[in-house]
């Protein structure tokens, strides 16, 4: 059992929160809330997660994971969500403990609420939401047309984000040191991420992708076509999914997902070196489903050396 309890910083930021999570057996961590962080984008908050001894070893630099949808990510502000917690944090912990993964900083950027569809969804896509008729029978108001801005969320991550976590804390540089997760929209916003910078992150999760949003008119999944013409060599993927998308119906995009993964072994990746595919049989997409995952990804993502 995770136990959690808010307590304030003097030396800290008024605008930050703080949350300390402790597990018998296991030295404590802490996740720091930033809740009106500002950029190029409207304010949300971030989350960032701090690994067990950063305090005391101040000569020592972390690799950094940056994770989508932040409100879901860390079990200490599970309030922010709506829909539960990956429990991040108490993960990574637990496995540095056991000599799984590498200490890292985590990251999680919240969504921008009522625009994280633009937000997570690649320009040269857009979405219109099925029409529903209200309550009393009435046409429903005229639904808009939703069109991907995933650039600007893009460049709030590299040009903003990232700039004061790295002068903020204490994190390696480099691409081989950084890491990028989300899952559904977010998997599909990690994917654009990948292939549109893949300067930025080494190490990329995509996660119960959204890739059925990217089909067009003649079938094609253009995100997918992207993964297997024109991803860079070099890059370690994650790919995964469920088998539904809720109880009892629905795949949890599992037969697009597996044509990201014949896409990349296309392109050249080779699984099991840097490449891991998992299909997680009679998963939902959900943030239960997700958490469950979340120690083979971060292993995934930073194994211990």
């Amino acid at each position: 059992m995770t136990y959690c309890h808010i307590v304030s910083e003097n030396e800290l930021n008024s605008r930050r929160q703080l949350s300390v999570e402790e597990t018998p057996g296991i030295s404590p961590l802490r996740v720091e809330k930033i809740p009106d962080f500002k950029g190029r984008l409207p304010e949300r908050p971030l989350y960032v997660y701090l690994p067990a001894g950063y305090d005391e070893n101040l000569q020592r630099y972390y690799p950094v994971v940056y994770m989508h949808d932040g409100q879901n990510c860390f079990q200490s502000f599970v309030e922010d969500s709506f829909v539960g917690s990956w429990k991040a944090g108490f993960t990574a912990n637990e496995l540095a403990q056991k000599g799984l993964m590498r200490q890292c900083v985590i990251v999680g950027i919240g969504h921008g609420e009522s625009r994280r569809m633009e937000e997570y969804l690649p320009p040269y896509l857009s979405y219109t939401p099925s029409r529903e008729d209200d309550k009393s029978g009435a046409v429903a108001q005229p639904i808009k047309t939703i069109y991907g801005k995933a650039d600007h969320t893009l460049e709030y991550y590299i040009k903003d984000v990232a700039p004061y976590v790295t002068s903020h804390y204490r994190i390696l540089k480099g691409p081989e040191n950084t890491a990028v997760c989300g899952s559904s929209m977010g998997g599909l916003f990690t994917a654009h991420f990948a292939l549109e910078a893949p300067d930025f992150a080494n190490n990329y999760a995509i996660i119960s992708p959204s890739f059925q949003l990217s089909r067009t008119k003649s079938g094609q999944l253009e995100t997918v076509e992207r993964l297997r013409v024109d991803l860079r060599q070099g890059l370690r993927i994650w790919l995964d999914s469920g088998t539904q998308s809720g109880p009892g119906f629905g795949t949890d995009n599992m037969r697009e997902t597996r044509m990201a993964y014949e896409a990349l072994r296309e392109n050249g990746y080779v699984e099991g070196t840097n490449f891991q595919y998992f299909l997680d049989d009679g998963a939902g997409h959900n943030e239960e489903a997700w958490a469950a995952r979340l120690p083979n990804i971060f292993q995934f993502l930073f194994p211990k050396r």
